[in-house]
């Protein structure tokens, strides 16, 4: 039989099965004898609980066939949630790695996970429109939303160990949950089949990607379509996207790899195509062939959860959710094709590269910095200042407007270039990226306030009035601090203890006036 033929026949054997009392479901995949997977393909019935033919009425014994097709009564699976930390933090970013949102739980421990690839938005033009994959328990753990922030943290190993380094400086923000998405069961249709349900869990994140129109460079955090240390062939990059469905089982041998950070590389085979779980969604259900890096019979482990699960042919396959947790040898994972159309994305593969500027940042092209990128992690700090939060919001409203006429008005064109603001800018964002690039106060016989009070004077001329009247709100608070400093991230701390004194003056205020009434 064809696909569309053996999806019609699954259907109508799980529509004939559930009518007895007890099933919960039915798979379609290999047969089980004494706990351990054959090659005979056989619909596989999932059961809450098993029970002996004589404790049975007769209508309610499962046949050992339909339609000529095998059947195995199969306990439903109860997941094992996967959890994990990274010990490395990467850049550019791969899959494969450890998220987190730094978020704690009751008893003040760190969820976190792995991510799993990149995808864009549907719809949504670049750079805006990048976002990395992993599951709703990952990024939404203790408690996260929309919005909040998405780290890849650094692990420290103290003799064995291994605790998540939670330093503010170390962080890494990466991006911010864009979609938390769900864990549940999801309707999906495949062509020319009918609907199912498929148990979802996944959530996506938008990565913090700024292309700079003044300087052409990345100031944010740049990624890779690769999967760390996959390795098919030679081969780490994902190539496309594909379906593992019940035609593919013929062999009895559809080969998936993962890389997730506890385990690193693994390698199974898929035994059931809609592995049925506690909440009736089907899921992919994949058996370890080999012994991970640690020597045991596992396709995952707690370090691996959000991982891409990825074919002989390099083509992502599924979203890896959680362990079985009465077999350690077998892992859960979602479909593909119903992640993708929950989450309206497109996963960046080798038939699918991102385009216009979210391209940019895809390689290491000119621009692109080995090692950690800082700039989003000093900005977010100096956005947590109330004096930091206003001076940018200020950039951000006004921001289009000198970009227009450092671009297009002559004067101020001139004005820019003569007073070193290329190489200044340039200086800025490198140490932003890099706090070992230290700032020049003078470029060419320029100075920092030089300039600074030049462009304030040529932009106050040609510059609307909202511009003009922001300009001569801030210059000299500008001035009294521009020649402060030769390292962004060490200005920023300043910010933060200003700011943390003034909260403790208001408070004690507040106690003060609290005492008076």
């Amino acid at each position: 039989m064809d696909q569309k033929e053996l999806a019609a026949l699954h259907a109508e054997a799980e529509a004939e099965l559930k009518k007895i009392p007890g099933v919960i479901g039915v798979g379609y995949g290999l047969k089980e004898i004494g706990g351990k997977t054959t090659d005979q393909v056989s619909f596989r019935v999932y059961v809450k609980e098993k029970r002996k033919p004589e404790e049975l009425n007769p209508a309610d014994i499962i046949p050992k066939e339909y339609k000529g097709i095998p059947t195995d009564v199969v306990l439903v699976i109860q997941p094992k949630p996967l959890h994990c930390e990274d010990l490395d933090q990467h850049s550019p970013l791969i899959g494969g790695i450890s998220v987190t949102n730094f978020k704690t739980n009751a008893s003040s421990q760190i969820g976190s996970g792995t991510l799993g690839c990149f995808a864009t938005l549907n719809g949504v033009s670049g750079p805006e429109n990048v976002v990395l994959l992993s599951n709703n328990h990952v990024l939404a753990s203790n408690g996260a939303s929309n919005g909040d922030t998405i780290y890849q943290p650094r692990f420290i190993d103290n003799a064995g160990t291994i605790n998540i380094d939670a330093t503010q400086e170390r962080r890494n923000p990466i991006g911010k949950i864009h979609n938390i998405g769900q864990q549940g069961p999801y309707s999906y249709t495949y062509p020319s089949e009918t609907a199912q349900d498929y148990f979802l869990d996944c959530a996506i994140a938008k990565l913090d990607i700024c292309i700079s129109s003044w300087c052409n460079t990345n100031c944010g955090v740049s990624y890779k379509n690769e999967i760390r240390g996959l390795n098919i062939g030679g081969n780490s990059k994902l190539e496309d996207v594909a379906r593992v469905a019940q035609s593919d089982l013929g062999s009895g041998d559809y080969v998936v790899h993962k890389v997730g950070r506890r385990t690193s590389k693994t390698t199974g085979k898929v035994i059931d195509t809609a592995a049925i779980d506690p909440t009736g969604g089907r899921a992919l259900y994949i058996e370890a062939t080999q012994p991970n890096c640690n020597g045991e019979m596992k396709f995952s482990d707690e370090g691996d959860s959000g991982s891409a699960i990825v074919n002989a042919q390099n083509k992502v396959v599924g979203l890896l959710y959680a362990g079985d947790s009465a077999n350690p040898a077998r892992t859960l994972a979602c479909h593909i094709h119903p992640v993708i159309a929950y989450l309206s994305i497109t996963p960046i593969t080798t038939a699918n590269p991102p385009v216009g500027p979210a391209g940019q940042t895809l390689n290491d092209v000119e621009g692109i910095l080995t090692g950690i990128n800082h700039t989003t992690e000093v900005r977010e700090r100096f956005l947590n200042t109330r004096k930091g939060a206003e001076i940018y919001q200020q950039i951000l409203d006004h921001r289009q407007e000198v970009i227009a006429l450092v671009n297009h008005r002559r004067p101020v064109t001139v004005a820019w270039h003569r007073s070193k603001g290329p190489t200044f800018l340039a200086h800025f964002v490198n140490n932003a990226r890099d706090p070992a690039h230290l700032i020049p106060f003078e470029v060419e016989g320029i100075t920092r306030d030089q300039m600074i009070r030049r462009m304030a004077e040529v932009l106050t001329q040609h510059g609307s009035a909202a511009l003009q009247q922001v300009i001569q709100r801030y210059v000299d608070e500008v001035m009294g601090f521009i020649n402060s400093f030769d390292n962004l991230h060490e200005f920023v701390k300043q910010f933060e203890d200003t700011s943390s004194s003034e909260s403790n003056r208001n408070a004690t205020l507040m106690e003060e006036t609290t005492d008076v009434k």
